[in-house]
């Protein structure tokens, strides 16, 4: 009996990511090919050739001289991203942790990602008023964490930084207030943490966390009311700093962080 195929999905991303792992789970044969690709999706022949060229050409797939597809490096190239990100917060995680449990307030990391900041790990605070993570990314330019990493990036980068965040949310950056900025970042890069003002009664600290290399690839964060942080900012700005160093020499940074 002819096994019953699958309806295939509607959607054209759904399509191409089925075609995708349908080539992945033949790694273990020598390629697999159309007519193989379209039993095992339910999608037609005609359908499976056009998606799986499609990610030919987009360099996820090669076809050799039989005209079977394999899987290319790129998927490998994109989990290598992955990993170097799981890596950050596995090293990053105790010094989190450890600053947690001296203030229980909110505690983040997060990673730059063009005009975003992605927020990759939470530690939430369990006292009873406190700020909220408002979702995982937010703009460069609307977040300490964001502010904390350009401030130690070359002058071009961050007015091109900047200029894309306010894009991102439908702003245009004037000259001046791009200027200002920068004067905010100077600050920032001599004193060794960055804050953001949002005029919601929070307040935050964050500073950097630097590559062997010297590349700022992640800033931690803490943040909490301004009634209980505002008194012992001094205290709570060294123990952000102290977080974001020993990341940093965690990950080979020994040189920059002494």
């Amino acid at each position: 009996m002819a096994q019953e195929r699958p309806d295939p999905p509607a959607n054209v991303l759904q399509r191409g990511l089925l075609v995708l792992e349908a080539v992945a789970r033949s790694v273990n044969r020598k390629g697999v090919g159309v007519t193989a690709i379209s039993a095992e999706t339910g999608l037609d022949k005609s359908t499976a050739s056009r998606l799986l060229a499609q990610l030919r050409d987009a360099g996820y797939v090669r076809q050799d001289g039989y005209r079977r597809y394999r899987l290319t490096a790129k998927l490998s190239e994109l989990g290598a991203g992955f990993s170097e990100v799981e890596d950050l917060r596995i090293v990053a995680r105790p010094h989190l942790e450890a600053m947690h449990e001296r203030f229980d307030e909110e505690i983040h990391l997060a990673v730059l990602d063009g005009g975003l900041m992605t927020f990759i790990d939470y530690i939430g605070s369990s006292q009873l008023v406190r700020s909220h993570l408002t979702g995982r990314q937010r703009p460069v330019h609307e977040t300490a964490a964001g502010l904390a990493i350009l401030a130690h990036l070359p002058h071009e980068t961050r007015v091109a930084v900047l200029r894309q965040s306010a894009e991102g949310v439908g702003q245009v950056l004037s000259d001046e207030e791009v200027q200002a900025t920068i004067a905010v970042l100077d600050d920032a890069r001599e004193r060794g943490w960055a804050g953001y003002d949002r005029s919601d009664d929070v307040i935050r600290f964050a500073s950097p966390v630097f590559t062997a290399d010297g590349e700022p690839v992640a800033a931690v964060c803490i943040s909490g009311p301004s009634f209980r942080l505002q008194p012992r900012a001094d205290v709570v700005a060294a123990a952000v700093i102290e977080a974001a160093a020993a990341t940093s020499r965690d990950l080979g940074a020994e040189r920059l962080t002494q």
